[in-house]
């Protein structure tokens, strides 16, 4: 955390700089392998690798100086925006030094996950099998369901949306458990700047106060998720 809160103005930086470097090199070396004079002319010295005979590599090459010159556009314009980033990931670094707790709530809520997952998946497929299915063909090895109206596919059909639901709703209370931790580190900073366990007090503030508006949210997603499956 110390290294994030010191080094990340340099890693995003450099990320921003090294993709457009890279976008500009990438332009350098299509335009070489092309013939274009301005390049082949003066940068033979540098010993740029030769690719095999394309008539298009000069377009790619003015493509990848677009999009240099895009980015580095771009750049120039979200300044204020790059610096707002890198000084909330700061600050999240601090959060997380403070309330090093906080680390362990994804960690925990990706095993409940998984397990959840693993429980459910073997009971869709004992569901599944209690399917009735009919041979497409008499010389064919492939099978359809007979009837997907029949009882056992509209018990995995809700099956599958109860996961879709239970998925949705654990992720929830994990982000609200984070976001509500990190409310009280933030607003908490005073003449005391005392924290009285803020991730157990956030979990408990989900379940007693907001479980109802979780778990709706979670339903219109589990909604949404199970029409774009069925579609």
């Amino acid at each position: 955390m110390f290294l994030l809160r010191c080094l990340v103005g340099c890693i995003v930086w450099l990320s921003i700089l090294g993709s457009i470097l890279t976008f500009a090199g990438l332009g350098v070396l299509f335009c070489y392998n092309a013939g274009v004079a301005v390049f082949k002319n003066n940068l033979g010295f540098l010993g740029l690798p030769t690719l095999s005979g394309s008539e298009y590599y000069a377009t790619y090459g003015y493509i990848c100086f677009g999009v240099s010159g895009f980015l580095f556009l771009m750049m120039l314009c979200c300044c204020s925006r790059i610096r707002l980033a890198v000084a909330v990931c700061k600050v999240a670094g601090q959060f997380i030094i403070r309330v090093c707790q906080i680390m362990f709530v994804p960690i925990i809520l990706a095993a409940i996950l998984i397990g959840m997952w693993g429980c459910c998946l073997v009971c869709m497929i004992y569901l599944l099998s209690s399917t009735t299915f009919s041979v497409i063909k008499n010389d064919d090895y492939f099978t359809s369901v007979k009837d997907w109206t029949e009882r056992s596919l509209l018990e995995l059909y809700f099956f599958i949306f109860g996961t879709l639901w239970s998925n949705a709703l654990i992720g929830a209370i994990g982000m609200f458990t984070i976001a509500s931790a990190c409310c009280m580190w933030y607003f908490n900073h005073g003449a005391n700047d005392v924290l009285d366990s803020p991730v157990s007090r956030s979990l408990k503030m989900a379940f007693r106060y907001h479980f109802g508006s979780l778990a709706f949210g979670s339903f219109i997603l589990a909604v949404v998720q199970f029409l774009q499956m069925a579609v």
